[in-house]
């Protein structure tokens, strides 16, 4: 093998010191706020204590109380409830808009930049735009339903009602960002295959069931774990609405992990729910990349 000159080897090694130089900040912040505090996560979960009193070693007792915590139970119910609410319309509504506004219409970007808007908010707005809303006194959305159809919903009285409004809620507040992402995909798709489409007298309700669909399988998969790991943390939003209540109704498995943590609960049985959420979410992605594995000649 051939010796490189003296003056090559040490221009290689000054671009790799420079290399290194720029990456130490980003590998060190890496590794104190990702890889360690998840490594300390499942060490944790072999403890039992608080970060006042300290922490003792309690082998698999934390999954043995899992196991029988009739309120863990309930929580992962809730959190279920909402996963299941949330992922689906996640997907479809935020589809139909993408599709919409990749279209060609003039004013296109106007719509683009207003549907983009409940993103920009932060949760604590978003959620008091909302109780504004289905306030009984001043809500204009209360007033709608209560008072000119008669509906007296239950709105977030019961916990069932309530996970299932938040849910909805953060559909609609993400809805700029996802449909932005498929917007992206639908656009990556050649317009040859409409045209081919249509001169087979495709119309386009066959050309997206055909065409767009099956293209966007890639892009369906990403949307489908990002809205299932939200659906899994959702916690900030409980927060604002409801605070867990009325009671326990609507208790995720985060808000019970922050109530542990900070609620003079246990450190380590927080990081045992932390471990089980987390797998329940490598299983479900899993199953989402296994369900929209797309082969790669479909792109050839």
């Amino acid at each position: 093998m051939p010796v490189l000159p003296d003056r090559r080897r040490g221009a290689r090694r000054q671009s790799n010191g420079a290399a290194a130089a720029f990456l130490a900040p980003k590998v060190l912040l890496f590794l104190a706020f990702v890889a360690v505090p998840f490594v300390y996560t499942f060490v944790l979960a072999f403890q039992r204590g608080t970060l006042l009193r300290g922490f003792t070693f309690v082998g698999l007792d934390n999954i043995r109380s899992l196991l029988g915590d009739d309120l863990f139970w309930h929580t992962m119910k809730n959190t279920a409830l909402y996963l299941v609410v949330a992922v689906p319309l996640n997907i479809v509504v935020p589809l139909l808009v993408g599709v919409l506004i990749s279209s060609a219409l003039p004013g296109m970007r106007v719509y683009r930049s207003l549907i983009y808007i409940p993103s920009l908010l932060s949760i604590v707005a978003t959620g008091l735009i909302w109780k504004v809303l289905i306030d009984p006194d001043i809500g204009p959305l209360y007033g709608f339903f209560n008072r000119m159809l008669g509906w007296d919903l239950p709105w977030l009285s019961t916990g069932t009602s309530a996970i299932v409004l938040i849910a909805v809620i953060s559909v609609w507040s993400g809805i700029g960002f996802h449909s932005i992402i498929f917007m992206a995909g639908i656009n990556d798709i050649p317009q040859e295959l409409y045209e081919a489409a249509s001169i087979d007298g495709a119309g386009p309700v066959r050309s997206f069931l055909s065409i767009t669909l099956p293209l966007l399988k890639p892009v369906i998969q990403i949307v489908l774990v990002l809205a299932t790991i939200a659906s899994i943390q959702v916690f900030d939003m409980i927060y604002v609405m409801t605070q867990g209540g009325p009671g326990t109704s609507t208790y995720t498995v985060m808000w019970y992990i922050y109530q542990n943590v900070f609620g003079g609960g246990s450190v380590g049985y927080a990081a045992t729910m932390g471990v089980v959420m987390l797998l329940v979410g490598l299983v479900i992605s899993g199953f989402y990349m296994r369900l929209t594995r797309t082969d790669d000649s479909t792109y050839d």
